[in-house]
């Protein structure tokens, strides 16, 4: 591993090789995209560092393969799918700076919205709302973790359990 840091840092300035230290260290907690570690590394920038340390540096390491918007959002949308809807992971990864390409590649494979959907709302409510009142707090709550509209409107209306 040190060899492999000595190798990225040839020819790297001073301040150059504390972004990348910093770089790499963020990269082995977790996968991130080029506009986010950009971000991250700007604003945590020393005074012997510079914008074009961490330019140069992000370069270097996209060259290598260590860093990747492809593989960040693939990541991002595994570790999510089971929990929130689409419309939630397509917003926060354009948040954190992916193209809109890049994000639809990433969703394609996406499991059935609905029965993630289901599965969420049987194990927080379990039975369908019959007030008004229940039947908006259910429907804030599928809606809040980037659920479609007609999905929510199937499940706290009962139809989906007639369905089944």
């Amino acid at each position: 591993m040190e060899r492999a840091r000595e190798l990225l840092a040839k020819d790297l300035g001073g301040g150059a090789k504390q972004v990348l230290r910093r770089a790499l260290a963020a990269l082995a907690r977790r996968e991130y995209g080029r506009v986010e570690l950009e971000r991250k590394l700007q604003r945590d920038l020393h005074p012997s560092e510079h914008a074009s340390d961490v330019s140069q540096v992000l370069d270097r390491l996209q060259a290598k393969g260590l860093l990747s918007d492809q593989r960040m959002a693939q990541s991002f949308v595994r570790t999510r799918a089971e929990r929130y809807g689409r419309l939630r992971i397509e917003q926060e990864l354009l948040r954190r700076g992916l193209e809109r390409s890049t994000v639809a590649e990433a969703l394609t494979p996406a499991p059935d919205e609905l029965s993630v959907a289901l599965a969420l709302w049987r194990r927080k409510f379990g039975r369908v709302p019959t007030t008004a009142q229940e039947r908006a707090r259910q429907g804030r709550y599928l809606a809040a973790r980037g659920f479609d509209a007609s999905i929510v409107a199937r499940i706290v209306s009962g139809a989906i359990e007639r369905e089944t």
